[in-house]
Parts: structure tokens; sequence; C-alpha cells
């Protein structure tokens, strides 16, 4: 009777084990059934010491009566067995044995029922924290799979950056653009300011290559030096190429190239036009790149 209440109280001891020592249920979940499921267990402990109680009042006062019984029924025996009759104090002291065995009997019926139900409780209140834990266990791998597949993608979007940032760095960019007047090849102020604020970059840059590449309009080549579109566009490139060595560009890194009219960059129909096309182009080509000019 006793080892089946100690072994209710150790199962829900575990229990509340079970629910401090997993990491899942935060502090205040566990407060919160540990106040309720203790309140329950004071309630029940309470009930059942009642009813032992009662039980026990009960047996103390059969225990007295019984004992009166006993007494008057020796007396009776006495008497009756000074007149032959014995077999009446053996009847009650059967009788008494049996009304102790009934009252034994309902008192241990009484706790085995109140410890059945404290089990039964116990077990009921595991099974549910077992679901939530698994509940919060399934949860925990469907974040963790989200997580780990977004940090694959991440990854992946990363080395994609870092690839098209490599092949961005290695690619020819486009620094300046100045124009020139018609049949003209030298640099005025507006094209002079425009190269003096690459000059810093291509310093900083001193690896890296200098292209300068100079255009025409394709109009005819009627007066002047320049016997075609071609030496007219290859001279533009090479009056901005001496300036930028006169800004400490080292000559070596400097390549000219003259393409006349065949890379219009607006129609030549038009004198708006002509005047865009009648252009050089300075572009800085890094050391690692492979880019040729067309």
């Amino acid at each position: 009777m006793l080892s089946r209440t100690a072994f209710t109280i150790i199962a829900l001891l575990g229990v509340a084990l079970v629910m401090s020592s997993c990491g899942k249920l935060n502090q205040e979940e566990f407060e919160m059934w540990k106040n309720e499921h203790v309140s329950k267990m004071e309630q029940t402990n309470s009930d059942m010491s009642n009813k032992i109680t009662m039980l026990e009042g009960k047996f103390d006062q059969h225990g007295k009566d019984t004992a009166e019984a006993v007494s008057r029924a020796k007396d009776e025996a006495i008497a009756v067995s000074q007149q032959g009759d014995a077999d009446t104090m053996a009847a009650a002291e059967q009788k008494a044995k049996e009304q102790d065995a009934q009252l034994r009997a309902d008192l241990t019926k009484a706790i085995d029922m109140q410890g059945q139900k404290s089990m039964d409780f116990a077990k009921s209140e595991n099974a549910k924290i077992q679901k939530q834990l698994m509940a919060v266990e399934d949860t925990d791998k469907a974040q963790n799979e989200a997580i780990n597949q977004l940090a694959s993608k991440v990854m992946a979007i990363e080395e994609g950056l870092a690839m098209v940032t490599e092949e961005v760095s290695s690619m020819p960019s486009l620094l300046a653009t100045v124009t020139f007047a018609s049949g003209r090849t030298s640099l005025d102020g507006d094209a002079k300011q425009t190269i003096d604020g690459i000059v810093e970059q291509l310093m900083e840059a001193s690896d890296a290559k200098v292209r300068v590449i100079g255009h025409a309009d394709g109009m005819p080549v009627l007066r002047g030096s320049y016997r075609s579109n071609w030496d007219l566009s290859q001279a533009r490139a090479n009056s901005a190429s001496k300036y930028l060595q006169s800004k400490g560009i080292d000559a070596g890194r400097i390549e000219t190239i003259g393409k006349a009219h065949t890379d219009p960059v607006a129609p030549q129909n038009t004198a708006a036009g002509r005047a865009m096309n009648r252009r050089v182009e300075i572009i800085m080509v890094p050391a690692h790149s492979h880019s040729h000019p067309h």
C-alpha cells in the first residue's frame, strides 16, 4: 500500500524532471505547469489523508466496539459456559475477526483506488508533455532545414556575386569621353578638365593599361595636314595621350588607336550627331583583363 503511493509520487517527480530538463520549454511554462500539478497533487494527497483519517477513525472505533463486543461475548460466554454453551464465545470471536478483515479490506481498497488515480493522472500528463516535446522538436527540425536551405542559397548568391565582381573588375571601363571641333585635334579647356578628373584614378590603378581611342565624324578631310579620317582620329588620340603623360601617366601604359568614322555613337547625317562622333574615349584596362580593342 505504501509502496504504490511512493511510486505515484516518484512518477510525478519524474514528469517534473523531464519538463525541467527539457531546453525546449521556457521557465515560465514550466513554473505554470509545476504550480498547477503541485496544487493538484497536494489536493489529491489531502483527499487521501482525509479518507485514511476517516477510515482509521472508523477502524479505531470499530476496534473499540470489537473489544467491547469481545468482552461482552466473553462475559456472555463465561455465563453460557457455566450453563454448558461454549459455542457462543467462538461465534463472537469469529464475527469480530470477519468485521476486522472487512475493515482492513475497505481501507486497502480506498488507498489503492486513490493511488491508481494518481498514477493515471501522472501517465496522462507525461503523455501530454511528450507530445508537446515532439511537436517542438518537429518545428525545430523544419526551421533548421529552412535555415540550411536559405544559407545554401545565400552562399550560392555570394559565390555568384564574387564571380560577377571579379569579372566586372577585369573588364575595361570607359573613364572619360572628350569631343573636338570639326577638323581639330587639340584639347579645349573642357576636355582638359574632364581628363584631369580621371588622372587620380589612373594613378591609383598603376598596373592597369590606358587605352586612348580617337574617332572622326566621317566628313571628307579637305584641308590641313591630315589626309584622311584615319589620320585625324589617330592625331586626336595622340593629343589626349600626350596630355595624360603631362599629368604623370607613364607612356608605357598608354595605347593609342585611331578608328576614323567606323564606330559612331550618333547619326552621321546631322550636325549634332557628327559633333558627338568627333571624340576621344579614354578606357582603363585592368592588368588581368583579356579584352582587346575592336
